[in-house]
């Protein structure tokens, strides 16, 4: 899980235009810092109980999936027993693609911000004119 935690922010930072390697080895070193530990995990918390929460509300609500999808796979099939596995794994099929489909573009650009706010800024490199004590 760990492991799982330090390469959150791999997509940022391959967004960033690195490549894999590079995206991985700069996700890896922004986390393993006090600062990224922190936010990353205060990140991931609260959106860990949001998914588990969502998925759970999606599958009640699907439940009433179950008889119809028994019901006419075993009519198509006449296979009892495949229709009724078919009819209990429906509802969790539907909360985790539906969770999916609410909670990934969530987590993407909340993990992409947090990329954001831990990357140093950039700075322009100077021109050869610019001095930092000269003045026009």
């Amino acid at each position: 899980m760990l492991l799982r935690l330090a390469l959150t922010l791999a997509p940022a930072a391959a967004a960033d235009g690195l490549s894999p390697r590079a995206a991985l080895r700069r996700c890896w070193s922004l986390t393993w810092t006090r600062a990224g530990a922190a936010r990353v995990l205060a990140l991931a918390l609260p959106l860990a109980a949001l998914t588990a929460g969502m998925v759970r509300l999606v599958v009640e609500l699907a439940l009433p999936l179950r008889p119809l999808v028994r019901a006419h796979l075993e009519q198509a099939t006449g296979i009892f027993f495949a229709a009724y596995y078919a009819g209990i794994l429906a509802p969790v099929i539907v909360g985790i693609l539906v969770t999916a489909a609410v909670i990934l573009p969530v987590t993407c650009t909340a993990f992409a911000a947090v990329h954001d706010q831990l990357r140093p800024p950039r700075t322009s490199p100077r021109r050869a004119g610019d001095t930092a004590g000269s003045t026009a």
